[in-house]
């Protein structure tokens, strides 16, 4: 103990001159696993002593043959007096001082041991190593809105200083947010920064800088941090009402990060497996249950979970067993008896509505205010309830379905409960008739419309003699809304006239009907007959319906007629339409006779009655088909067809003329018409660069080889705009009117035009009675007026010169739009059919029965 005092003391004052040691360095810094030498040597000439070593403890340190380690021990040499200090294999506890003693003498040399930095938590990156996992510090998470804080654990020696930066920004102690921490375990120093209410800016790349700033060491470990965020059920599951065997679906939607898992529970039970009776959809956001019961109501928890925490919700399941009724009960009465319909639940939920609805119409409980003899009420049977409907008194009109309705909160059940009325027989007469009409050889049925419940037995006789289907009648039957009809088929000789008898029977009665079967016949001869309009290719007939029309309504007329000589044609007409002969020739003599049609046929013809064609003429008018407002953008399509009087020779061409007029009353072309001829198989022509809002009057005119027809025109509008009135000259004073939609700019227009006339018979009015006003100022300061108050006196005149012109209305008369005919003469194209000599064109053979040829044989 006194010697290790020496050396203490020896440390402490200074090396003593005595001992000379090596290295020169007072210290050593050696990296475990190293070796090193320390010598000391005595210079003290009177002495011939051998330094000793002591370790860092102050014990001393052994030669090998002393119980020294191979490590650590002192080799002597005597002859130097000179002892050596070997140490091998350096670790971390050989750090220290190492004394040299020698009597009163002592120095030292102290052994620093370097261990190199390491960051022992980082993730290994080598091929072969495993996986990073949370338990390395490279990739650190944080939670929001938390205070959290980050690690750096090093180990190294000496003891290493640590700074930490964020995204390339050294983090200042000085900051409020932060707070640097330290604990130490063994070799290890866990660095600790900690982060007080985490924000996404805290997001991002941080550096633990370690450093050893004696070796000028440093080195740093990259952590990564995440900012989490817990999860947080948005959108819970809700309560549902599910019915028994259907299925249901819960929703639950989370917000965290990173993306929250799911998981169901059913109460507090375990997590719910996607399987037979729960599917999980939407990576489990989702839970459908199936063939619900009723042991599946309760609560099911939707639990969302990722790193930074836990959220749960519950919705709960309320299963309800729908209504289930008894079987309808189908009751038959007589009339005037009682019958009580009886409806109640065999299963479902005791608060369930029950009901009696006659078709479409609800039935209250209570007699019913539009039927008293129906009442609805409701009694107790063994337990249940039991709603009944009871109708008294019963009548035809009772029978039918009546509906027994339920509903609860897991759905609704109905059933039909039919009441069956059993009656007599009877006959609707307002569809069985009492006469039907008839006539030799042409089938005619009569029907009996019945009904009766039980069902009726149905026969027909005929002056009381029965009739069987398939012997001498043919009788069908057929079930028709509102009963039965049975049907009996005759095709009459002229005996079978006369009265039939329908009978149906069942147990409760019969009822007859008669049916009178009335022959009819064909028309009598017309006999008042005339011609009312003769062209020269038809002629037109009236006649009044003969004395006796056969017992049926006239249904048309057939004409026959012929020339003298020739065979007799026939043309037919409806009832409604004229009698018009068409397809004539020109200045012929025509034999003609009228009949009657019904349904039995035609009737006795008329006698005989001449007409005469007229000669050849030019063609009636086309008649227009298209309507006035048939107008599209500019465009107007004109449709036509020949008139039936072609003038006893074929339409050659038509020719169209159309002009702007005034408005929708002209009939007549405005001036500068424009013209256009169409080919003569034409049926149609488009007008076009119309404009719109306008009214245009067009004519249609049709030509053959004898002149030009009369024309038929059309006045109409276009769509779009406002019409105005063209540049024209009208006959009298008659002003043009405006006709047509105005838009709103126009009546905007119309207004302030109206306003602005109004001020300047205001300002005239002024300047001739009280000379003032804006033409009064024109007239000072313009042409040298003198003013009102520098006269004497003040006349009144009757304005300036010229003042009050009349307008001018225009006299001029309407040109004349009719375009002359055409004249044809010898030396025309011989493509122009010339006008026929006597009646016929030239080369044509003059035959008593000649007439003209169709347009669609000519070539």
């Amino acid at each position: 103990m006194i010697l290790r005092g020496v050396i203490l003391v020896a440390f402490l004052f200074g090396a003593s001159e005595a001992l000379y040691l090596t290295p020169a360095a007072t210290s050593i810094t050696k990296s475990v696993g190293e070796s090193v030498l320390f010598t000391c040597t005595n210079n003290d000439p009177s002495s011939q002593d051998i330094p000793t070593w002591q370790d860092t403890d102050g014990y001393p340190i052994r030669t090998i043959d002393n119980g020294g380690s191979q490590d650590m021990h002192v080799v002597v040499y005597p002859a130097d007096k000179r002892s050596q200090l070997n140490i091998f294999n350096i670790i971390q506890n050989y750090e220290g001082s190492y004394g040299c003693v020698l009597g009163q003498d002592s120095d030292s040399r102290r052994l620093i041991v370097f261990e190199e930095l390491e960051f022992p938590n980082k993730c290994p990156r080598g091929p072969n190593d495993p996986p990073c996992d949370k338990t390395h510090q490279d990739n650190q998470d944080i939670i929001i809105h938390e205070a959290d804080r980050l690690e750096c654990t090093v180990i190294g020696k000496p003891e290493p200083t640590i700074g930490w930066n964020f995204k390339g920004n050294p983090i200042s102690e000085l900051d409020e947010r932060y707070t640097f921490q330290r604990t130490v375990q063994g070799e290890e120093i866990t660095h600790i920064l900690a982060i007080g209410n985490v924000t996404r800016y805290d997001e991002g790349l941080y550096k633990c800088q370690a450093s050893q700033l004696e070796q000028a060491v440093i080195k740093s470990l990259d952590i990564t941090v995440d900012v989490q965020e817990p999860p947080k059920i948005i959108l819970p599951p809700q309560d549902k009402n599910g019915t028994e065997h259907g299925s249901i679906t819960f929703y639950c939607r989370a917000e965290g990060d990173p993306q929250p898992e799911y998981t169901w529970y059913r109460g507090g039970g375990d997590p719910l497996q996607d399987g037979e009776k729960y599917t999980l959809g939407d990576e489990g956001r989702e839970l459908t249950i199936k063939d619900l019961v009723k042991n599946d109501l309760g609560d099911y928890t939707c639990q969302a979970e990722n790193a930074a925490g836990i959220d749960q919700k519950a919705g709960f399941l309320n299963v309800f067993i729908p209504p289930l009724l008894n079987p309808a009960f189908n009751q038959t009465k007589s009339l005037n008896e009682q019958v009580e319909l009886e409806c109640f639940l065999r299963r479902g939920e005791e608060d369930t509505w029950l009901r009696w609805r006659r078709g479409e119409k609800w039935l209250r409980d209570g007699k019913q205010e539009f039927n008293e003899r129906w009442e609805v009420f409701s009694r107790v049977e063994q337990g249940s309830t039991v709603k009944v409907l009871r109708i008294t008194d019963i009548t035809k009109e009772d029978e039918g379905p009546y509906t027994c309705w339920a509903e609860n909160a897991g759905g609704e059940d109905e059933e039909d409960h039919w009441l069956l009325v059993e009656y007599a027989p009877v006959i609707d007469l307002n569809r069985s008739p009492h006469e039907v009409k008839g006539w030799v050889d042409n089938e005619s049925n009569m029907t009996c419309h019945w009904d009766a419940f039980p069902d009726a037995k149905v026969r027909w006789s005929r002056n009381q003699i029965p009739l069987k289907d398939g012997v001498n009648a043919t009788i069908e039957t057929e079930e028709v809304i509102g009963g039965v009809i049975t049907i009996l088929y005759v095709t009459p000789t002229s005996r079978d006239f006369g009265p039939y008898e329908c009978h149906a029977e069942n147990r409760l009665g019969k009822a007859t009907h008669n049916i009178n079967f009335k022959q009819v016949f064909p028309p009598e001869p017309l006999t008042n007959i005339r011609v009312t309009d003769i062209s020269s290719t038809t002629f037109t007939i009236e006649v009044e319906d003969p004395d006796d029309n056969g017992g049926l309504r006239i249904e048309g007329y057939q004409v026959g007629y012929h020339l003298p000589g020739y065979p007799e044609d026939y043309q037919d007409f409806n009832e409604t339409e004229p009698i018009k002969v068409l397809g004539l020739t020109p200045d012929r003599k025509y034999f003609y006779r009228v009949a009657a049609v019904n349904d039995v046929g035609v009737g006795e013809f008329s006698d005989n009655k001449t007409v005469t064609t007229e000669y050849y003429s030019p063609p009636d008018a086309p008649i227009i088909l298209s309507k006035k407002d048939d107008g599209r953008g500019d465009k107007y399509t004109l449709e036509w067809r020949e008139a039936d009087n072609n003038g006893g020779g074929p339409v050659q061409k038509f020719e169209i003329r159309w002009s702007l007029v005034s408005n929708k009353d002209e009939t007549e072309l405005g001036p500068d018409p424009q013209d256009i001829e169409v080919d003569r198989n034409a049926i149609a022509y488009t007008i076009t660069n119309l404009e719109p809002g306008k009214y245009y009057w067009i004519e249609i005119y049709a030509r053959n080889a004898f002149g030009l027809s009369k024309s038929d025109g059309i006045n109409i509008v276009m769509p779009g705009g406002v019409p105005l009135i063209p540049t024209t000259k009208y006959p009298g004073n008659k002003l043009p009117q405006i006709s047509g939609d105005l838009s709103t700019a126009a009546l905007i227009g119309i207004i302030l035009g109206a306003f602005f006339v109004l001020l300047i018979i205001v300002d005239i009015s002024c300047y001739f009675m009280n000379s003032c006003g804006f033409m009064m100022c024109i007239c000072v300061h313009c042409c040298g007026k003198v003013p009102p108050d520098e006269k004497d006196d003040l006349e009144l005149g009757d304005g300036p010169p010229g003042y009050g012109n009349k307008l001018d209305r225009g006299n001029g008369e309407v040109p004349d739009t009719v375009m002359p005919l055409k004249s044809y003469s010898d030396d025309d194209d011989d493509s122009i059919v010339k006008p026929p000599v006597n009646g016929f064109s030239e080369g044509e053979e003059h035959l008593p029965g000649y007439r003209a040829v169709p347009r669609e044989t000519q070539a």
